[in-house]
């Protein structure tokens, strides 16, 4: 087995076993990188424009529903440096983010946003965590990081930290354009939207959707209860 092989087949032990030290570990590295990087439109996170696209796709659904949102939370799982909420938190009564990283919680911490709480956990565990809200978000292909078996758990973690009403908005990497695309990692796991879509029903979510066009590097499950 080649050195670059190994690295991946380690990196996806590490996700598939969640050793949560070493995840941990990996994402404080890139803490204080993380927004300068998104701020690069060179860099590989930004390719096919996925992190604009999700932000404006969720302020859409935010708008859609706009009065339930102002009366309910949102939690933003593997919130990073908490870039998504503070695109969001303006229309909700008060927002959680959550990150494995004590240092990306750091770094999203000294933003003092209004209404908003950091704190380091485990997404697996956001119904023990965060009080019930009105909406979970994820950017950053959580369950591709994870693969099936653990991203079936993320989904129903979801589930259950949503009240009645609530939805899911959560990108993953599309199977359909993993050719079509400068980056595509092997170590991540790439989904059909109906695979996606199948595990958010099993999580008991009643209405599913992808939302993206097909040759999309990423695309957006909307899961609502």
């Amino acid at each position: 087995m080649s050195g670059d092989q190994s690295r991946i087949g380690n990196l996806r032990e590490i996700y598939a076993r969640r050793h949560l030290k070493a995840i941990a570990a990996r994402w404080d590295a890139r803490a204080d990188a993380w927004d300068p990087a998104l701020a690069d439109p060179a860099c590989h996170l930004n390719e096919d424009d996925a992190y604009r696209r999700f932000t404006r796709v969720v302020q859409r659904l935010i708008a859609k529903r706009r009065r339930f949102c102002a009366m309910h939370g949102v939690i933003d799982a593997g919130c990073g440096t908490g870039l998504v909420l503070a695109e969001v938190i303006s229309a909700f009564a008060w927002g959680m983010g959550l990150d494995i990283s004590p240092q990306m919680i750091r770094v999203a911490r000294a933003k003092r946003l209004a209404h908003a709480r950091f704190l380091v956990g485990d997404c697996f565990n956001l119904p023990s965590l965060c009080p019930r809200a009105g909406a979970v978000l994820s950017r950053g292909v959580l369950l591709s990081h994870y693969g099936r078996e653990q991203g079936q758990a993320i989904l129903n973690a979801a589930r259950a930290a949503l009240v009645p009403g609530g939805f899911l908005a959560l990108d993953f990497l599309n199977e359909a354009a993993r050719t079509k695309h400068r980056h595509a990692p092997e170590n991540k796991t790439w989904f059909t939207g109906r695979e996606i879509k199948a595990m958010a029903r099993r999580a008991g979510f009643s209405k599913v959707t992808t939302l993206g066009q097909p040759n999309r590097r990423a695309l957006l499950l909307l899961a609502e209860t």
